[in-house]
């Protein structure tokens, strides 16, 4: 990821909600925070509620959908 950003240049990342079991940007581990060559910030928690009923909703219905096949 960091390579990425990194070489598009992005100068800001924002974050709706943060992923407490697999989140690489903050949560589980923060691979921003290591020295590369090229610094992004992060802003996070914006919509949070919206976000995360969101994401719940598309994987409830992801699951659903694999036990119909």
């Amino acid at each position: 990821m960091q390579g990425l950003l990194s070489g598009s240049r992005i100068q800001k990342i924002y974050i709706g909600t943060m992923d407490e079991k697999t989140g690489a940007c903050g949560s589980v581990l923060n691979l921003l925070e290591y020295p590369f060559n090229h610094k992004v910030e992060v802003e996070t928690g914006l919509l949070q509620e919206q976000c995360k009923t969101m994401l719940k909703t598309f994987f409830k219905e992801l699951r659903e959908l694999k036990q119909k096949k």
